[in-house]
């Protein structure tokens, strides 16, 4: 089943709704992001209160609904 969650790029300060499935995994929603917003470095996914999620993790693994809200920014570990 497909939903909306909206990813918020902390570098820009730009919101995005993406359309994800329950199956996806975040890496999947990371190449999505980073090819829409051209993004050159590495980012992460990360929840409200900065809790880095992993990007082997589902959508639904991770907890994610309709209307979740999930923070995009630069990899701090670099890369």
């Amino acid at each position: 089943m497909e939903f909306n969650i909206t990813v918020s790029h902390t570098t820009t300060g730009k919101e995005l709704v993406v359309a994800v499935e329950e199956e996806f995994t975040l890496g999947a929603v990371l190449e999505v992001l980073a090819e829409s917003l051209q993004l050159k470095d590495r980012h992460i996914l990360a929840t409200e209160d900065n809790k880095i999620l992993s990007p082997d993790l589902t959508v639904n693994d991770a907890g994610l609904k309709e209307g979740s809200k999930l923070l995009l920014m630069p990899d701090p570990t670099g890369g």
